[in-house]
This record gives structure tokens, sequence and C-alpha cells, in this order.
């Protein structure tokens, strides 16, 4: 056992001489780790760490347990505690939670490497089973991992057995955590009442857990080696406000790798999608309903014809008056205007529209578009809704959400960047212009 720990820290590590912190409890598991360093403390740098639960009647005795044991070794010790008082609900798992914070805290204290925990092989086995109980995706099934960031866990491979042995042979004092025996807990049910059956199934039932765990991660890889490799194609556009993804080629993809991009693009693969979102986003795409969508983290998934957008909803709800000679600069536009003189030559440039700006208020008003506009396009006949003309120009859902309008108080000047108002074309005998631009970035 030993020997397996020594070559687990060797393959886990580049780093010649780390400096260690071991996360002691008092429990077997854990007094068992602490032992195998102080019996080889020429070979590792390491200090200790104990965090006091202070919640059933034995944890000032596991305390005093840790402490006696590396006074005896001359081993470095931090104590730290945490009250129930900060928890207020599902105690297992907060007290989890916290109890890695300040072992990640003491950690950066001592600038230590590593934290290492005493997690073993049938920790594995309940970590599985919890999760498939908890109907956890792939990525949520990936359970215990060897080496997860700055916390290694060199028994992953070793048995609760092998564990029990040498805490037998070498004389390892420790004390059993009563909360351990509380089949209320989830984990301790699964523990004491459904591992020891499978037990009698396959003794050691660890090994195919972890060649599961092994298969999971590889179908982890797989899903990040795909992801990789849409994202470094120029299968999509990212823009100021907008990422513009190609359809036909995100809908050749699995599920799972669509979901990661998502993930990716939406949360920065910071948190998780709940199983809500998930449900939803799966049947968004199944559905594939020309502009439906789905709101994540504050951004809107899209579905158009040919394409995917994400954007933010700060599109939505543009308003400003803008001053002659001033520059509005928007999230992914700009709209300047001036007095000016007739160009000699007009052009195609859609940007750039002149107007008779004899009929103008002191300041012209950009905004979105609302559903009541309509305005009297240059070179039509009759009035039209402004949604209307944006959709008879077979306009992505998303540029017609996109779309401003440039007017006097409440009358419509120009559809920017498409169509101007009858009503403020310039006549020959206009005495007054106004140069309007209008640009998207």
């Amino acid at each position: 056992m030993q020997n397996r720990i020594t070559l687990n820290l060797k393959t886990l590590i580049d780093n010649k001489k780390p400096h260690f912190l071991l996360a002691v409890s008092g429990g077997i598991d854990s007094m068992v780790l602490l032992n195998f360093f102080q019996k080889n403390h020429e070979s590792f740098t390491f200090s200790v760490a104990h965090i006091n639960h202070n919640y059933h009647s034995d944890s000032k005795k596991m305390e005093n347990l840790v402490k006696n044991q590396c006074d005896k070794m001359n081993s470095d010790l931090i104590i730290e505690n945490i009250f129930l008082k900060e928890v207020k609900s599902n105690i297992e798992s907060n007290f989890r939670k916290m109890r890695y914070s300040k072992l990640e805290e003491i950690r950066k204290r001592i600038k230590a490497d590593f934290i290492l925990t005493a997690h073993h092989a049938d920790d594995q086995v309940e970590t599985i089973l919890m999760k498939i109980l908890n109907s956890s995706g792939v990525e949520g099934l990936q359970g215990l991992r060897k080496l997860n960031q700055n916390i290694i866990r060199p028994m992953f491979n070793i048995s609760k057995g092998e564990i029990s042995d040498y805490a037998s042979l070498n004389n390892v004092k420790f004390i059993d955590d009563p909360t351990n025996c509380d089949d209320l807990f989830t984990r301790n049910f699964l523990r004491m009442n459904v591992i020891p059956q499978l037990k009698k199934i396959k003794n050691d039932i660890h090994i195919p857990f972890n060649n599961f765990t092994d298969r999971i991660d590889e179908v982890h890889d797989l899903i990040t080696f795909n992801v990789q490799n849409f994202c470094n194609s120029d299968s999509y556009i990212v823009r100021k406000n907008t990422i513009e993804i190609n359809k036909s080629e995100f809908y050749t993809l699995p599920f799972l790798v669509q979901l990661r991009i998502i993930s990716n693009l939406c949360l920065n693969a910071k948190n998780s999608f709940s199983k809500t979102d998930i449900r939803e986003i799966k049947d968004l795409f199944r559905k594939n309903l020309s502009g439906s969508s789905k709101v994540l983290n504050e951004k809107t998934i899209l579905v158009d014809r040919n394409s995917l957008f994400i954007y933010n909803d700060t599109i939505d709800g543009i308003f400003s008056k803008v001053k002659a000679g001033e520059k509005f600069n928007g999230v992914n536009f700009s709209f300047f205007w001036d007095f000016n003189k007739a160009p000699k030559n007009f052009t195609n440039d859609k940007e750039v529209e002149y107007i008779d700006a004899s009929k103008i208020n002191k300041n012209l008003v950009i905004r979105s578009v609302r559903d009541t506009d309509s305005f009297l396009p240059l070179g039509m006949n009759g009035k039209k809704k402004v949604k209307k003309y944006l959709k008879d120009r077979n306009l992505s859902f998303l540029r017609r959400k996109e779309s401003l309008v440039v007017c006097n108080e409440d009358d419509i000047i120009w559809v920017a960047g498409y169509h101007l108002s009858e009503k403020y074309k310039i006549h020959k005998n206009s005495v007054k212009i106004a140069k309007l631009n209008f640009f998207r970035n």
C-alpha cells in the first residue's frame, strides 16, 4: 500500500518536491494517510490541516488526537473551526464546501502546492452511486478525480479493507466519526447497506467503478476534443454583442457537444446548466423552429433559418436623443448626424442618408423598433409597418430585432441602414440639409 501511494503521487505531479497540505480529520482514512507521511517524512515536505466542524460530541476528541499525533512526530499543524450556526440547510453538502474553502485558504496562506485528501476506492463507489441516483449527466458522472486542480487523492485506488489492514498492522490510532453511522445521509446509507450487498457479488467492487470513471473521463475528453475543433473552426462568428453559429454545421454534432459549446459561449464554462435548462435546450434544437428562443444567464439563444444566435438582452430598449454634431455609440453600432450640404452625387451607401432638415427639431432620436411603428418608404406607395418592411427584406429574426429607427420626435425619418422616409427626401428647393450616418461595428 505504501508503494502504491508513493507511485500515485509520482504519476500525478511533475514537481519533484512539492509542499503538501494533508487534510486530516482524525478518522481512520486520514490518520492512515498521516501515518504514511510521518513514516516517510524525509521524502516529503508536508503540513497538516484539521478542520473541526464542532458538530458532534467527539469533535474535540478528534482534534486532540490529530494534535497529539502531530506533536509526537513534530509535524506542522494548522487547526480551523466551522460552526453549525453557519450552515442553514443541506448540512453534509455545505460542510463539505466550507471545509474545502478553509483548506484552500490554508494552502494559499502557507504557500503549499497541493491539498491531499484521504479519499479511497470505496469513496469512489459511493460517489458514483450518488450521482447516478441524482440523474447526473456525463460530466457529472466523472466522480472523484485523482488530481483536481490543487487537490490530490493519493489513495484513490486503495480499498477500505486495505486501509483497515494497514491501520491494524501499524497501530494507527483513530476515532470513528459518529455521523458516519447516521444512515439518514444518503452516502452513509449506501456505505452501510448497499455497498456490502454489492461486495457479495464482487468483493473488489471498486475496480469496475474505477474502470467506469475512466470510461467517463474518455467520453469527457472526446467531447472536449470536438468542442475545441468547432471553436477553432470558422463555424461561428463573434461580434461585439452577438455570436452567430452556422446551424447546418452545429446540428451535425452530438447533443452533448452542442451543449458544451453553448455552455462555453453562455456561461464561460464557469457553471453548469440545470436539468430543466438542458431539457429545454434539447427541445429547442430538436424542434428547430425559426424565431424560437431560450434565455440563459441573461443571454438569449435564438433559432433562425440558417443560424443560431446568442446575444445579450441589452439589444432591446435602445432610446437616445442625439444633438447635431454629436456621436452616439451603442453596444454594436454608432450614429452621427449634422447639418450639411447636399452631395454632388448620391451613392448606394446604406450607412449614409441626406434629408431635408427643414422639418426636424433640434434633436433626433434613435431607438428600437416598436410594434406600432410605420413609415412612408421612399419610392413606395402608402405607409408600411416597419416590422413588416424588415420581414419582407428576408432579414433574419435577430437582424430584425437589432434594427433601429431614426426619428423626428415620434415621426420615423429613417429605418437606419435600410430605407428613408418619403417625407424627408431632398427636393430641388430644399435649403436645409442634414447628413445622417449609421453603421454597425
